[in-house]
């Protein structure tokens, strides 16, 4: 469930801004501030664009293999453990491959052997084990 929580909050973190942007836009009355407005804009779309074809993207062709929990399996010694990676998702590199998790779900630290369960496209994890 936690893979389906967390796209959801990804979609609205992605285009919240989109939507307040325009809605301060329609609201605002005062000129001088459009300027600053309009220069904001472009970044925000740029921002969106980037969060949809590399995030996003991702995650939605891995909808239907979630559904029907049709995962890939790995395992191996995880040598990096990154809080603040691609997006908003932290992630770990198990040999030499890089997987996003949740942390309030998952705690993974450097120099253990794990199991993985994830998804193919978006290499979401779904659950891991620590191997002994």
């Amino acid at each position: 469930m936690d893979f389906i929580i967390d796209t959801l909050f990804q979609i609205f973190f992605t285009f919240f801004w989109v939507i307040g942007l325009l809605v301060i836009l329609i609201k605002e009355k005062n000129k001088k501030k459009y300027a600053f407005l309009i220069f904001f804009s472009p970044l925000l779309m740029i921002w969106t664009v980037y969060a949809y074809a590399n995030i996003l993207t991702a995650r939605f062709q891995d909808i239907s293999y979630y559904i029907n929990s049709d995962y890939r399996t790995t395992k191996g010694k995880c040598s990096n453990v990154n809080v603040k990676s691609k997006g908003t998702t932290p992630s770990f590199v198990l040999e030499e491959e890089t997987y996003y998790y949740n942390p309030w779900f998952n705690k993974i630290q450097e120099e253990k052997n794990y199991r993985v369960k994830y998804l193919p496209n978006s290499k979401y994890v779904i659950e891991l084990e620590e191997l002994k």
